[in-house]
């Protein structure tokens, strides 16, 4: 790394050297938080484009009904379904791949024959021209009083409202990050100028400007921003590959896969970037209003 030159020796201090290390840690948390935002909208994506265009059925088996009655009120529902106004495609979700829906929940090998199931339709709508959720659902239960139409809505609202609600805690998370750090500089500036005020003084008797002095102590909160940066990206990616690896090894289907996307990767390394930025700003701040209190 480039240092530019410095009337003040700073980075000898003991808050100096400690700078670095304390805007990394709160770059690792940002780093997380921000990360953890993007997987729950990416997640909320998958989820809401996947059900998109798409309706359940679900066929209530009445009491003591053989299984061979059930099949046949399914397949009247499929064929009705077929022949709608709106409806592109209809099929029966075999009771096997129903077993297969719950395996995460009910284990390997669970028997549910033997389980009041609800017998499930997927129904794809045509997109060009969607029929009405409402009439769809009076037609369906004019036909079998057992039928109830799921449109995912009450679903996909409380999942949006729930990833919205973590994504703002995250953001506010960053916000508090980025004040801590605006703190941390405030404080290792005001600190320097108190060891360095003789030095100051002097710089001010034989003509030096205040954004002269300024700029010194500017050039050292870029440099601790950047490395602070740098040191808690590093971390964070460290910790998100770690994360990736231990999920790709859950045997699970409950939830899709999803990981970062480039885009993501790319907001990520705009913070050391950013960190720097803010801390140049802030040590200009901290300067420039102190000195000014001592003319």
């Amino acid at each position: 790394m480039i240092r530019r030159r410095s009337d003040l020796v700073l980075s000898r201090e003991p808050s100096a050297r400690l700078v670095p290390w304390i805007i990394g840690l709160m770059t690792y948390l940002a780093c997380l938080m921000l990360a953890g935002a993007l997987l729950l909208s990416e997640l909320l994506d998958q989820w809401t484009s996947d059900l998109t265009g798409t309706v359940t059925v679900q066929v209530m088996p009445m009491e003591g009904e053989p299984p061979d009655v059930i099949e046949d009120r399914v397949d009247k529902l499929v064929r009705l379904l077929q022949r709608s106004r709106g409806v592109a495609s209809a099929r029966s979700i075999p009771l096997p791949e129903i077993t297969a829906m719950l395996e995460p929940w009910l284990g390997a090998g669970a028997s549910l024959e033997a389980l009041p199931l609800p017998r499930l339709i997927d129904v794809e709508l045509d997109e060009t021209s969607p029929p009405s959720v409402g009439a769809l659902r009076t037609m369906l239960s004019n036909a079998d009083p057992g039928a109830v139409l799921d449109d995912h809505g009450i679903w996909q609202e409380q999942l949006s409202g729930l990833i919205g609600a973590l994504g703002t805690v995250a953001g506010f998370i960053v916000i508090l990050v980025a004040v801590a750090t605006v703190g941390i500089v405030v404080f290792a500036t005001r600190s320097g100028m108190a060891a360095h005020q003789d030095v100051i003084e002097v710089l001010h008797l034989i003509g030096a400007r205040d954004v002269f002095i300024a700029r010194q102590f500017q050039n050292l909160a870029l440099s601790q921003g950047l490395r602070g940066g740098l040191i808690g990206i590093a971390l964070g990616a460290a910790t998100l590959w770690g994360l990736g690896r231990a999920a790709a090894h859950l045997d699970t289907s409950m939830l899709p896969p999803v990981s970062l996307l480039a885009w993501h990767w790319g907001v990520l390394a705009a913070l050391p970037l950013a960190t720097a930025l803010i801390a140049n700003w802030t040590a200009k701040r901290t300067v420039v209003r102190s000195l000014r209190k001592l003319v």
